[in-house]
């Protein structure tokens, strides 16, 4: 394979195409999802984020292979929003959310998603990937926030 190129399901693409742009931020975004798995320390939150880093897949084969994420799959996640909503407190303020290792991993998770979105809607805009994919990773950055909020219980709250 020549340099500048790499293989996907699809063919070959310029390693800085947007579509290979949006499969690669998804995959940064699972693999710090994963570490922060690793550094959790709440079963709960670690069984969330493993069924993320599934789910990631599900919305990377969109980018890479045209799989539509379904609407099934914004049910879920909203669903686990919910649930989230009623057992963490209302932050007021902004919050430092880095106190732990676990926290700091899943806010730079939350983060390195944020990227992901804007890859997306970029492909979302140029008619090529799906509205409910963006929604999801919008979706998949909040939800990584609430479960910072579950693991780390009690943040200072920053005023000015």
């Amino acid at each position: 394979m020549k340099p500048g190129w790499t293989r996907t399901l699809l063919g070959e693409a310029f390693k800085d195409s947007l579509v290979v742009e949006c499969v690669g931020a998804v995959d940064e975004a699972n693999a710090i999802v994963g570490v922060a798995k690793v550094f959790a320390k709440k079963e709960e939150v670690r069984k969330t984020l493993k069924e993320v880093q599934k789910r990631l897949f599900r919305v990377c084969e969109e980018f890479a292979m045209g799989r539509k994420v379904t609407e099934k799959e914004l049910e879920w996640i909203n669903s686990e929003i919910e649930k989230l909503e009623s057992e963490v407190p209302k932050m007021k303020s902004f919050v430092i959310l880095e106190k732990d290792p676990a926290t700091a991993f899943l806010s730079a998770a939350r983060a390195v998603v944020r990227r992901a979105e804007r890859r997306a809607f970029t492909l979302y805009r140029n008619g090529f990937v799906s509205e409910t994919s963006v929604e999801w990773l919008n979706r998949l950055s909040y939800l990584l926030y609430l479960l910072t909020l579950k693991e780390g219980e009690e943040f200072e709250e920053v005023h000015f």
